[in-house]
């Protein structure tokens, strides 16, 4: 007690600095997955401590010296000073500074954790452990707030905090850092285990695609590890449960297609001449889309439509349904799932029940009943089959950013040496949808959702390559690539950058900064740490 009574204003200081940094990171890795005000408020008190500790200790100068000399922290931080220097042939200034500062994290978790003593692997565990059971809880709190849209099939709004996708990545690391640290107590294995399905069936009511993708990636290269560490019978075992979980994802995918396709094309040779109501029905035989085995545009009576179902809903037949579709389309599409004529008896046949399903964008009869997931890739193929009939991908995720990535390649193409600059994305992308007469609404005419598109379209092919180089290069320097958690995690980020521009929003460039990071700047270097 004496001793401790006795120590130095210097120790004291550099204790109470350690611990605001850890607690600083702690507080970044809570934030994640809830509230951007938090994780703005971890990264002011993570470098106002870092300054601060600078100055106290006389090292300021020298920590700055450190983050922008040091080869691997330096690459790395070329990253945002390649942004910075993107603005100089930019002419939206305005859109290129809202990204550097979007992007700020890169230079506030790079220079931080690059200059300070690494985390010890208790440490290390700790934090991680930490954000994947914040991610976890988050998904409680969306439950409780958005239980409601379970029902209705609004997949969106299941995630009021951050974009479905990004919590989608989150708990996919979740899930890997509860394998990782699996415990030794029957009762904390039990826990991760609860964790670890919990987190499955709400990924699985987010339905976001690039989740099938990452997780059968982090699937094989689990596989992978367990085969090379524990011997041949091992290698026989991982390889009998690659070839199990193929076929069984194949017959999943086979089953889906397999139901929507499924249809008896005698529907189209007996098509009735006029509704029992005497109006002359409507048939788009061009237009073959489908749902539950039955054509949509067929047997269409649309004056009957719109009479009855304005008696059964307060929700306009012209108008809009809750998730901002054409309602009649809505109610076309569920009619034609349920086997029904698009008419009078067809409206009338409908539960209050359906009518809600209905007026809450629901599409189908099955849809939500099946899984949602399923449901998912059923809307894809319904997209893709639309898109293939009629050429028009408006508001169909999947087929728009098919369109992004078509007229996203010509404007790479054409500005494949120096790139556009920083700012200028979404102004090309605008005057190329025109020139390329794309077939998007203009309230669709987005950027490229792909962010190795997107970085090509800035920086053109060598400011692409370099950014790559400086993901890269900086972890291969640290060993960063011998930690299995990172490469779980680079599985996550780098997927979610073919269909996303992950690193334009402040969760995503945070969720890149801070573990980037974490792991090859700050995590330990001992051989021996398991992170």
């Amino acid at each position: 007690m004496a001793q401790q009574a006795l120590r130095t204003p210097e120790r004291f200081g550099a204790g109470l600095h350690r611990r605001i940094h850890v607690g600083a990171v702690g507080l970044a890795l809570i934030a994640l997955p809830w509230s951007e005000f938090l994780l703005s408020l971890s990264q002011i008190i993570l470098l106002t401590n870092w300054l601060w500790e600078g100055v106290a200790t006389g090292d300021l100068a020298g920590r700055f010296k450190r983050a922008f000399t040091t080869k691997e922290s330096a690459v790395f931080l070329s990253f945002f000073g390649l942004h910075l220097l993107g603005l100089i042939w930019t002419t939206d200034l305005e859109w290129g500074l809202d990204l550097c500062r979007i992007l700020l994290p890169i230079l506030v978790f790079g220079m931080v954790l690059s200059t300070v003593p690494r985390f010890t692997t208790k440490e290390l565990r700790s934090l991680l452990l930490l954000g994947a059971w914040s991610a976890t809880a988050s998904t409680f709190a969306c439950l409780a707030m958005r239980y409601d849209v379970l029902a209705q099939g609004h997949y969106r709004e299941l995630s009021p905090f951050i974009s479905h996708i990004r919590l989608s990545l989150m708990l996919c690391f979740s899930i890997a850092v509860f394998v990782h640290y699996w415990p030794r107590t029957w009762m904390l294995r039990a826990a991760h285990v609860l964790a670890i399905v919990w987190c499955l069936w709400f990924m699985d009511q987010l339905s976001s695609l690039i989740t099938l993708p990452v997780l059968a990636a982090l699937s094989l290269y689990a596989l992978w590890r367990l085969a090379k560490r524990k011997g041949r019978p091992w290698r026989m075992a991982a390889l009998v449960m690659l070839l199990g979980g193929i076929v069984g994802s194949a017959l999943v995918l086979r089953s889906s297609v397999r139901d929507y396709w499924n249809i008896d094309p005698a529907q189209l040779e007996h098509l009735d001449i006029s509704s029992a109501g005497g109006e002359v029905y409507y048939h788009d035989l061009k237009d073959p889309q489908r749902e539950n085995g039955h054509y949509v545009w067929i047997n269409v009576a649309d004056v009957e439509l719109q009479r009855t179902w304005n008696r059964r809903s307060e929700l306009p037949y012209l108008g809009k349904d809750k998730l901002d579709q054409p309602l009649r389309s809505t109610l076309i599409r569920y009619l034609a799932s349920m086997g029904l004529r698009k008419d009078s008896t067809g409206v009338q046949a409908l539960s209050a029940t359906d009518v809600a399903r209905i007026e809450n964008g629901m599409t189908s009869v099955v849809e939500g009943r099946d899984g949602a997931m399923r449901a998912r890739i059923e809307q894809v193929l319904y997209e893709l089959d639309t898109y293939h009939a009629t050429g028009d991908p408006n508001g169909h995720s999947v087929t728009m950013r098919l369109e992004f990535l078509r007229v996203g390649k010509q404007i790479a193409k054409a500005h494949w040496l120096t790139g556009v600059g920083t700012g200028d994305t979404q102004l090309t992308f605008d005057a190329a949808f025109i020139s390329a007469n794309s077939p998007l609404d203009t309230k669709w005419r987005l950027r490229a959702h792909n962010e190795y598109l997107t970085l090509f379209i800035s920086f053109g092919v060598f400011g692409f390559l370099w950014c790559l180089f400086s993901w890269w290069w900086p972890a291969f320097r640290n060993k960063a690539f011998a930690r299995p958690l990172f490469v779980a995690w680079g599985i996550i980020f780098l997927l979610s950058c073919s269909s996303e521009d992950t690193l334009e929003t402040q969760m995503g460039a945070t969720f890149f900064a801070l573990y980037y990071a974490l792991f090859v700047f700050a995590a330990p270097r001992s051989s021996s740490s398991t992170a």
